[in-house]
């Protein structure tokens, strides 16, 4: 029970002070048990109104006073009213009436929390079981105070119905799956969704916790208890000064005892920040000192930061210029090598101490110059030259890196490094040659290159080293759009640079997740990792110009354009900055919500841009795209005329540069829809047809697109007459897309045998776009001519496999004995690398097995095969798609949502559409869960026509409306075929 539900009583009673009393109001809005105890208490006065006389009425409780809470500045619900108004009139009402009554808590709930502490950080919004207690924190060999769940009270809450009270008596006892259970019948209300949220932290999802409790406080913006476990998982997330803040509101609304564990917390968190932050700015300045000579950093400063002192330890090595400034340093190689085992850096000591100082000091004082980025007499090539000349080989190490050029020496400075038999040079040389590759729009090899010198981290890890390799290989991955392996890798970037104490290099990764999770669409985790990247650096104009802007088109994702309009002037309050988002921003609030400055900010904003040497491979494309759709809504011939320019620009680019794949798919998506809105229907269709490579029929074909709010449907019916519908009225992101094609246009593909469906990402591979008596496939492009295979007949069926045993799937019914000319992988031999040889062959490919949705493994589905030697079990839609399918086979995936798309909006991805991407000629599959009893014979129904000659379409419409009638079969709806 909470402290505000003891209270009821005596808000009834007038016995309150002004604050607590609106403390109690505010609480009753959101608490069902309370508002019902309130219902009571009014019935049970007017009972009493006939049994005794009436006593004097009180006086009415004074004006409330405005409680502080945590508002982040782009949070919806920090703007957003409650029910207070509503309560003070039930309140009052209840005032009138003056029963005395005891004001402890309900006798029946104590048993809840009658423990003197409590052993759950987390807190329940269930009334007897938020009772505040210290918290204890178990240590190995302790007990908890906390009692065995008592059967009786159970029992009398599972008579009454009530959920969500045992879910909350499970909670308080860390039982998650029982717990989750019960939540899973108790209803949908904001106070239901804050305890699953604690249910997901439970778990260790954070990410999850988050996005749950930022939509309880959507609705309650000052729910107490979400928001003290949105500061506990901000904190899980180890982003502490958001945390903090979190932390202050709930102490701000003053609860007894919440409000001091609250404050002693924030102050927690807050000093922990701040010291990580002096100690790193300590260490700057420590290493400045050893690197001039004047001083050596302690050796618990070098243990705080080995990879800081490591990296001004080598220039401080090459600017000594006497024996003496040599030896100092041997301390400091002594202490470090010992953390990271080995000898290399007290070796480089006594090779610098053996070498010629007084010949080396002019070269020394030059590379000191040149490491302060200072000019340098006759140019940096002469001083190179000079090095090479003098064979100083680690000055001339250093020196490279320094001017920038390795990329134009990439050759010796390989040869180098390897001299050096130095784990933190070896590694650095595959960082710089990764660069090089990703330079020249070789992602591929430079990714292959960052995985092989990752893996070097597990035998010799260099935390410092390994942090900076896996925000690489993480950055890598944003520019391939696999956001799930980039998140993979900028976690482990995080947890390097946390090892490390990196703590200036952390803010790099904050910002990598804060993007990924925007591109991922999670809004609240990426508010939460920008957040704190700002709040770690709250005068960096920069910076809030990226966090802003990256926070306007996560609102625009979400169709909040106020709040984008917000975001993006706050961002646009640094002068001359200007982000690619921020430009897309600008592009798409042209069109929503203009303002007079736009123009001109956006034109200072490319041109600075397009001067940046930072600007990625295809950007410029992209930049290109945001210009001209901005300038679509001014004059649209000469938008029309820069998309085209984008257009032409990334096709300069080879098909692996999602950077020039999202500007030619953004160009088309406003080339359409300018056309749609133009009511230009036959240019929106022969540009959706030169977009797909021309390859649309001119008969039973669907086009659909949408963006943000518009949607364009073109449709051509049997009799080849083009119909169009544009409509720019939606005002919420699109949830389902079943009765987005009007009526009057599904009329005419009515008379169809089977239809084409060409749908723009992000709507490719979704359910429900057509009826499920229409026979229709969603159509891909193949992206090179395929010559039909001269090979035999040959299926290949994927079954029993053997599951990993930690993922607890129930087997699946067996398969039985090889199919008559085929062949069958299953137990041991279903393992994702004999699946994905033996698929090469075959012209038919059938896989019973359970699909899982992962995001930490893949952003589209999986396939959970048997676990091969190296232990992966996953098949990926990125590891399908590497592959050639030489039997063009049709392919048929009987596993549980295997047609889950990934939400892109420039690309369909999905295991269909790796499939055909490969080489497979048809896929199908289901994007809703399928029973295991069912899915062999539905599927082999539909094969077994497609064998009889039926068009796959066709085959699987007409063994759907079969099932359809028999009934009890809806998840047939959800298989799709892809072409």
């Amino acid at each position: 029970m909470t402290d505000a539900c003891q209270r009821v009583h005596a808000l009834v009673d007038g016995e309150l002070a002004p604050e607590e009393a609106q403390r109690v109001r505010l609480h009753l809005a959101t608490c069902a048990t309370c508002q019902e105890e309130l219902g009571r208490l009014l019935q049970l006065k007017a009972l009493a109104q006939e049994l005794k006389a009436p006593v004097e009425t009180r006086a009415p409780a004074a004006p409330p006073q405005r409680s502080r809470a945590f508002r982040p500045r782009w949070s919806r619900y920090a703007r957003r009213g409650g029910l207070g108004l509503l309560v003070t009139v039930m309140a009052s009402a209840a005032l009138v009436f003056l029963l005395p009554r005891a004001r402890e808590p309900r006798a029946e709930l104590l048993w809840m929390t009658d423990a003197p502490t409590r052993s759950l950080e987390l807190r329940s919004s269930y009334p007897g079981a938020d009772v505040y207690h210290p918290y204890e924190t178990l240590r190995a060999g302790g007990s908890s105070t906390q009692q065995p769940v008592p059967l009786a009270e159970m029992a009398r809450l599972e008579e009454k119905g009530d959920f969500r009270g045992i879910a909350a008596a499970y909670l308080l006892r860390k039982d998650v799956e029982s717990a989750a259970a019960y939540l899973a019948r108790a209803g949908d209300s904001p106070e239901v969704e804050a305890e699953r949220a604690v249910v997901e932290l439970l778990r260790g999802d954070a990410p999850e916790a988050l996005r749950r409790l930022e939509d309880v406080l959507e609705r309650v913006p000052h729910h107490p208890q979400a928001m003290w476990n949105r500061a506990l998982a901000l904190a899980q997330l180890s982003l502490e000064l958001t945390a903090s803040e979190q932390f202050e509101a709930v102490a701000a609304l003053g609860e007894p005892g919440w409000s001091d564990e609250a404050r002693r917390r924030a102050e927690e968190l807050r000093a922990r920040a701040t010291q990580e932050r002096e100690s790193w700015q300590g260490a700057l300045k420590a290493g400045d000192a050893m690197r001039a000579h004047t001083a050596v950093p302690s050796t618990e400063e070098l243990q705080r930061h080995p990879g800081l002192f490591r990296l001004y330890f080598y220039d401080a090595l090459r600017t000594a210029r006497t024996v003496e400034q040599v030896r100092a340093l041997f301390p400091v190689a002594e202490t470090l090598d010992t953390l990271d085992g080995g000898t290399v850096m007290r070796d480089a000591v006594r090779r610098t101490e053996a070498s010629d100082l007084r010949r080396r000091t002019p070269l020394a004082e030059d590379y000191a110059r040149l490491a302060r980025r200072e000019p340098l007499q006759g140019g940096v090539p002469a001083f190179l030259e000079r090095l090479r000349a003098a064979r100083e080989e680690e000055l001339l190490l250093g020196a490279l890196l320094h001017a920038g050029v390795v990329d134009k020496h990439l050759e010796e400075y390989q040869r180098l490094t390897a001299a050096t038999r130095d784990p933190w040079f070896l590694l650095l040389s595959e960082q710089e040659h990764a660069k090089v590759l990703a330079s020249r729009g070789e992602l591929l090899q430079a990714e292959q290159r960052l995985l092989g010198a990752v893996k070097q981290c597990g035998e010799t890890p260099v935390a410092y080293r390994c942090a900076q390799l896996e925000r690489q290989l993480a950055a890598l991955y944003r520019q391939l759009h696999r956001p799930a392996e980039a998140v993979r890798h900028a976690q482990a970037a995080w947890q390097w640079s946390r090892k490390d104490g990196a703590w200036g290099q952390e803010l790099v990764v904050l910002l990598e997740l804060g993007q990924l999770s925007r591109f991922r669409h999670q809004p609240s985790l990426a508010r939460s990792y920008l957040y704190e990247a700002l709040a770690r650096e709250p005068k960096s104009c920069a910076l809030k110009h990226f966090v802003f802007a990256n926070s306007a088109s996560a609102h625009l994702n979400a169709l909040e354009v106020d709040e984008a309009r917000r975001s993006i002037d706050m961002a646009l309050q640094c002068p001359d900055t200007l982000t690619a988002s921020g430009a897309q921003v600008l592009a798409d609030l042209a069109r929503l919500r203009p303002s007079p400055g736009d123009a001109e900010r956006l034109e200072k904003g490319l041109a600075a841009l397009r001067g940046s040497e930072r600007l990625e491979a295809g950007q410029s494309a992209l930049l290109t795209q945001s210009e001209g759709r901005f300038l679509l809504e001014r004059d649209r011939a000469a938008g029309e005329a820069l998309l085209r320019r984008a257009i032409s620009e990334s096709e300069q680019f080879p098909r692996s540069n999602v950077n020039a794949r999202k500007a030619r798919t953004y160009s088309y998506t406003s080339l359409l829809l300018a056309a749609g809105k133009a009511r230009e229907f036959d240019k929106a269709f022969a540009l959706l047809s030169e977009e797909l490579g021309g390859a649309l029929p001119e008969r039973c074909v669907l086009g659909v697109t949408v963006d943000d709010e518009r949607t364009l449907v073109l449709v051509r019916g049997a009799d080849g007459q083009l119909q169009g519908w544009y409509d720019a009225s939606r005002t919420a992101p699109l949830r389902s897309v079943e009765g987005l094609i009007p009526g009057e246009l599904l009329m005419p593909l009515r008379a169809c045998e089977q239809i084409v469906v060409a749908a723009r990402p992000p709507l490719h591979g979704r359910a429900g776009l057509l009826p499920a008596d229409m026979a229709w496939s969603y159509f891909l492009p193949r992206p090179a001519p395929v010559v039909a295979p001269a090979v035999p007949p040959r299926r290949l069926v994927v079954a029993d496999v053997e599951p990993p045993p930690g993922l607890s799937l129930a087997p699946l019914g067996a398969w039985g004995p090889p199919p008559p000319g085929g062949v069958l992988l299953s137990g041991s031999a279903a393992t994702p690398g004999r699946v994905l040889e033996a698929m090469t062959k075959a012209t038919e490919v059938e896989i019973h097995a359970h699909g899982l949705i992962n995001l930490e493994v893949s952003d589209a589905s999986l396939l959970v095969l048997t676990p091969g030697p190296d232990g992966r079990y996953a098949l990926t839609a990125g590891e399908v798609r590497s592959r050639r399918l030489g039997g063009a086979p049709l392919v048929i995936l009987a596993a549980c949502r295997a047609a889950h798309t990934s939400p892109t909006s420039h690309e369909p991805f999905s295991l269909p559409v790796a499939f055909l991407e490969a080489g497979a000629r048809a896929v199908l599959a289901a994007t809703v869960d399928i029973p295991d009893a069912q899915a062999v014979r539905f599927f082999e129904g539909v094969r077994s026509r497609i064998q009889a000659g039926q068009p796959v379409a066709v085959a699987l419409r007409d063994e759907r409306v079969v099932w359809m009638e028999r009934g009890g079969a809806d998840w047939v709806r959800a298989v799709l075929a892809f072409e």
